[in-house]
C-alpha cells in the first residue's frame, strides 16, 4: 500500500483523522514543556498553592484537521487553562486529557500553539514531569490505535546512564525551584556542596566495616591475616544451609573454601543475644561465636565487610557484636512501577551484606497489583498492567506516564513461583518478607479488577459468582478525591464481599509461604490515606444505623481486617495515620505501626503515643527514610518533595532514632526553615523503645531497575548503619521534656566533633570499599555530585565519599582531569568519574 505523506494526507483530509494520520503526528508532533512558576504571586480562584506551565506545540509540516485528543500524566489536577485553540479536562488520578477547541482548523507549520495552564499544589523536581503523552482520535475510539508522541520519549544520557527528558525546558531559576515566598530552598550547585559538604580526609579505607561493629579491637602485636588463602571450612559451617549465602558472597570476593586455608570454625553459645557474634581472626584460625545461626551468618558477612576488592589482607583481630534495632527493614513499592524479579533478589542480597533483615513489599497500589492469586486471575490480568484502555477491562488507565505498551518494564507482576522465589531467597539471607497489598484506600488496581471480574460473570448470568468478591457499591454516590486525586481507589470497607475478598487474598498469601516452609509472619495493611471515601455509601449507612457508636469506618475496616488476620496467626501492621483511627481496646495485642508522621510537623508525638500503646513501632520518618526524595535540591536530581527537598547519605547517617524531635536542632522543614519540635506533651514513655527503622523507596518516579538502584545506593548503607548501631556521639532520649529547636543546644559541639569524625570513617569505607563491590556487582549506584571552588585562581574540588576521579570541562568544552589544568578561569563545569561511567555534572557557578 502506497505511504502518502504528512502533509497530503493533512490538505486532503482536513476533519477526521485516519491512523495513518496518527502515526505521522505522534512522529512529529514537537512537544515542548515549560515550567514557568512554581510560585505565582497569584493563583486563578483564589487557590493558596499553584504553579504556571506551558506547553508548546510544533508540527514541520500543517496538519490542517482537528480529530485527536492527547492524554498525558500531570501529578496535579490542571484546574485553570488559557488557551485559544484547546482545552484541558482532568480524567482521573493524574491522567488528562488535552482536546482542540472548535475553532482549531488544525496545525500550520508557521505557528507554535501554546497550552498556559495553572495546577494546584506543586510540582519542581524534572522527573515529577511525566513522559510519554498519548496521542488518539478525538473521542478515543477503538478503531484508531493510539500512539505516544516520540517527542515526549526520554532517553538516556551516553556518558551518564541517567535519563533524560527533550520534552521539558531546562530549569534555570529559584521559581523553578521554590514553592512559595517563605520557601527557603538552596539551589546545590557545586560551590554550595563546597560549603556545606564534610571534605573527605582519609586517603585509605581504615580497619572496620559497614554497619560498624559494637567493639572491635585489633590483636597486639596484630599480625596480618591473607584470606585469599581461603577457608578451611568446618562441618558444623560447610554443612549449614542457612550460611551458604555469606559463603557464596565471600567465595565471589575472592575468598573460597580450601582444605589448606585458615580453619574456620563455629561455637554456639545460647547466652548470647539473636543475631549477636563475636568473631576471631588470627593467622591460624577464625572463631565465629553465636547463639544461632543469623548470629553465625552475620558473623561470615563481617569478614566480606573488613576485605576489600583488591585487598584480601586483614589484621588479626576480633569483633563483639550484635544489632541496636531488631527491625532493620527496607521497604520497595512495586506497585506504582514494577520492578524485576531479578532487582528484588540482587537487594536481597545487598540487604544481607549490610545486615538488614526486613524486606516491606509493597504490592498493590493504585497503579498496579503485583502477586497473582490462584482463582481471580483479573488482579494481573488488568490490575498488573497499564496502557491505553480508558474502558479499562484489558488493563489500567496509564497514569505515571506509562504509555501503551503494556510490556513495557513498569508493568507486569509476580507470579506464585517467583514470589515463592523470593521468599526462599529471602530465608537464605535472614530476611523475613512483609507483604503488603494497600488497603483500604490506594486499591484501585484491586477494585477495577474485580469489576471486571463482575462483569465477566454478570454478562455468564452469574450474579452471584460476580458478587462474590466485588468491591464496588453501584448505589454509593460519594464524591470524593484521593491524595492522588483518584474518585474510585477505594474499597467499600461496609460490603461483606470485600471482606470475602481480604479472606481469600490473605489465605492464599499463608499459603503461599507454608508451600515452600517460609510461614508469614506479618502482613502489612497499609489502611492510610482514605480521603472522604463511603459518605453516600447504602451499606454504609446501613452499618452506622446498626453501630451509631460508630465513628470511623476506616477505623472498623482495620479493626475488623486485624482481626482476620491474626486469627489466622499472622501479626498485623499498618501506618501510623491510619491506625490512629482505630480504639486500641479493639485491635490486637501484637501490632506493628509504621510511624511515617513528619518530624518537622510534630509527628513525633502521634509516633510516641502509638509507641507508648506497646505496639511495635517501626521508624519510616520521610524527611529522612523515604528514598524516593532527592539526594540534593537540584532540579535534576530525581525525586519527590513533599516532605524534603534533599536526603543525602550525611543526613542519612546522622539520623538519632531515639530522640526525634532533637532533629530541630539539625534539621529543616521542606522549606528550608527552622521549626520547633515540643515534646513537653505525649512523651515517650521511659520503658518503651522503638522496634526498628526501615528505608522506603515509593516508585512513582522510577520507571526503571537502575533508576531504583541510583535512588537506593550508597544511601541505604547509612540506614543500614544507623539500624545495626548506635553511636556515641547520638542524643538519647531526654529525661525531661523541653521544646527543641535550632538554638537549644542539646547536641553540643563535641558530639557533632565526634559526629564528623565517624562520618569520615564511614565515608571512607563507602568510598574504597563499598562502592567498588557495588560496581563489581553491577549495581547502579549514584556517582555523587562534585564539590567545587575557586581558591587562590586554582580549583579545589571533593567528594563527599573518596576514591572517585574529577573532572572538569574547559571552555573549549573538553573533560580533562582537574590536575591537568592550570588555572581556575578555564573551568565550565565538573563531574566525578568512576571507572564504569561519570556523574551528573555541575556548573561551576549556577
Amino acid at each position: 500500500m502506497k505511504r502518502f505523506s504528512l502533509s497530503f494526507l493533512f490538505c486532503v483530509t482536513p476533519l477526521f483523522a485516519n491512523q495513518a494520520a496518527i502515526d505521522d503526528l505522534a512522529a512529529n508532533l514537537q512537544v515542548k514543556y515549560t515550567l514557568i512558576d512554581a510560585m505565582p504571586v497569584s493563583c486563578p480562584e483564589k487557590l493558596k498553592k499553584c504553579y504556571l506551565s506551558e506547553l508548546v506545540l510544533t508540527v514541520p509540516s500543517d496538519a490542517r484537521y482537528n480529530d485527536f485528543s492527547i492524554f498525558f500524566s500531570q501529578l496535579m489536577p490542571i484546574y485553570s487553562v488559557e488557551s485559544e485553540h484547546f482545552s484541558i479536562s482532568h480524567i482521573n488520578g493524574d491522567l488528562h486529557k488535552i482536546t482542540p477547541k472548535a475553532e482549531f482548523t488544525g496545525f500550520n507549520k508557521a505557528k507554535a500553539e501554546s497550552i498556559r495552564f495553572y495546577t494546584k499544589d506543586s510540582q519542581i523536581t524534572r522527573s515529577e514531569f511525566m513522559p510519554n503523552y498519548i496521542l488518539t482520535n478525538k473521542d478515543a475510539s477503538t478503531d484508531i490505535r493510539a500512539r505516544v508522541i516520540k517527542s515526549t520519549q526520554t532517553t538516556l544520557d551516553e556518558d551518564t546512564g541517567l535519563e533524560q527528558q527533550p520534552y521539558l525546558a531546562p530549569f534555570k531559576s529559584l521559581n523553578q525551584l521554590r514553592v512559595s515566598k517563605h520557601d527557603k530552598t538552596p539551589w546545590m550547585g557545586a560551590q554550595y556542596l563546597y560549603q556545606t559538604q564534610v571534605k573527605p580526609t582519609l586517603t585509605k579505607p581504615p580497619v572496620s566495616l559497614i554497619p560498624k561493629p559494637t567493639h572491635l579491637e585489633i590483636h597486639t602485636p596484630s599480625k596480618n591475616v591473607d584470606l585469599a588463602k581461603g577457608l578451611a571450612i568446618a562441618p558444623e559451617l560447610a554443612n549449614n544451609h542457612a550460611l551458604s549465602a555469606a559463603f557464596a558472597r565471600l567465595s565471589a570476593l575472592g575468598i573460597k573454601a580450601n582444605d589448606t586455608g585458615i580453619k574456620t570454625t563455629l561455637i554456639i553459645d545460647t547466652s548470647l543475644a539473636n543475631e549477636a557474634y563475636s568473631l576471631d581472626i588470627t593467622p591460624q584460625s577464625i572463631i565465629i561465636t553465636a547463639s544461632n545461626n543469623t548470629g553465625a551468618f552475620y558473623g561470615l558477612m563481617s569478614i566480606a565487610g573488613l576485605v576489600s576488592l583488591d585487598n584480601l589482607v586483614v589484621p588479626s583481630l576480633k569483633i563483639n557484636d550484635a544489632p541496636h534495632f531488631e527491625f532493620r527493614g527496607l521497604h520497595l513499592d512495586v506497585a506504582r512501577n514494577f520492578r524485576s524479579k531479578a532487582f528484588i533478589l540482587n537487594t536481597l542480597s545487598q540487604m544481607a551484606v549490610y545486615k538488614l533483615n526486613k524486606l516491606h513489599l509493597h504490592l498493590a497500589d493504585d497503579e498496579g497489583w503485583r502477586l497473582a492469586i490462584d482463582d481471580l486471575p483479573e488482579l494481573t490480568q488488568v490490575g498488573g498492567h497499564r496502557c491505553f484502555d480508558l474502558t479499562e477491562t484489558e488493563c489500567l488507565l496509564p497514569q505515571l506516564g506509562a504509555g501503551i505498551d503494556k510490556t513495557s518494564s513498569i508493568n507486569g507482576f509476580y507470579s506464585k513461583k517467583d514470589y515463592q522465589e523470593i521468599l526462599k531467597f529471602a530465608a537464605l539471607n535472614h530476611i523475613e518478607v512483609i507483604p503488603s497489598l494497600d488497603m483500604p484506600g490506594h486499591s484501585r488496581a484491586a477494585v477495577k479488577a474485580m469489576d471486571a471480574r463482575y462483569q465477566k460473570y454478570i454478562t455468564l448470568g452469574n450474579k452471584a459468582k460476580a458478587e462474590e468478591y466485588w468491591l464496588s457499591e453501584p448505589n454509593d454516590d460519594t464524591v470524593y478525591s484521593s491524595i492522588q486525586h483518584y474518585n474510585d481507589n477505594t474499597l467499600n470497607v461496609c460490603l461483606p464481599s470485600t471482606y470475602r475478598f481480604i479472606e481469600k487474598v490473605i489465605d492464599e498469601l499463608i499459603a503461599m509461604h507454608q508451600e515452600v516452609g517460609v510461614e508469614l509472619t506479618t502482613y502489612h495493611i497499609g489502611a492510610d490515606e482514605t480521603a472522604g471515601a463511603w459518605l453516600q455509601s447504602p451499606a454504609c449507612n446501613a452499618l452506622k444505623s446498626q453501630q451509631p457508636g460508630l465513628t470511623s469506618f476506616n477505623g472498623y475496616f482495620i479493626e475488623k481486617v486485624a482481626k482476620v488476620i491474626e486469627n489466622k496467626g499472622v501479626k498485623v501492621a499498618a501506618w501510623n495515620d491510619g491506625l490512629g483511627d482505630t480504639k486500641a481496646t479493639n485491635m490486637p495485642t501484637a501490632v506493628q505501626s509504621n510511624g511515617w508522621s513528619m518530624i518537622t510537623e510534630g509527628g513525633h508525638q502521634e509516633i510516641h503515643k502509638q509507641a507508648n500503646l506497646g505496639w511495635d513501632m517501626v521508624l519510616s520518618i520521610p524527611e529522612v527514610s523515604y528514598f524516593d526524595f532527592p539526594y540534593q535540591s537540584h532540579p535534576e536530581e530525581r525525586g519527590n518533595h513533599w516532605a524534603a527537598r534533599a536526603i543525602d547519605g550525611y543526613k542519612v547517617f546522622s539520623f538519632m532514632p531515639e530522640n526525634l524531635p532533637a532533629h530541630a536542632e539539625i534539621w529543616r522543614t521542606k522549606e528550608n526553615t527552622n521549626f520547633n519540635a515540643d515534646d513537653t506533651q505525649h512523651r515517650l514513655a521511659s520503658n518503651v523503645k522503638f522496634k526498628g527503622i526501615q528505608a522506603h523507596l515509593w516508585s512513582e518516579m522510577i520507571r526503571s531497575d537502575k533508576q531504583a538502584e541510583y535512588m537506593l545506593y550508597p544511601r541505604l548503607l547509612a540506614l543500614a548503619e544507623r539500624a545495626w548501631h548506635r553511636a556515641d556521639w547520638q542524643l538519647p532520649y531526654a529525661e525531661k521534656g523541653r521544646v527543641y529547636n535550632q538554638s537549644s543546644e542539646t547536641f553540643t559541639e563535641q558530639a557533632q566533633q565526634e559526629r564528623t569524625q565517624d562520618w569520615q570513617r564511614f565515608a571512607a569505607l563507602v568510598g574504597f570499599k563499598e562502592i567498588p563491590k557495588l560496581a563489581s556487582e553491577g549495581v547502579f549506584y549514584r556517582i555523587p555530585t562534585v564539590a567545587a571552588q575557586i581558591k587562590n585562581g586554582k580549583l579545589d574540588a571533593f567528594t563527599p565519599y573518596p576514591g572517585f576521579a574529577i573532572e572538569a570541562m574547559t571552555n573549549e568544552g573538553k573533560w580533562l582531569p582537574i590536575d591537568q589544568i592550570q588555572h581556575g578561569n578555564e573551568i565550565q563545569s565538573v563531574r566525578a568519574k568512576s571507572a564504569e561511567r561519570v556523574g551528573r555534572s555541575l556548573p561551576l557557578t549556577e
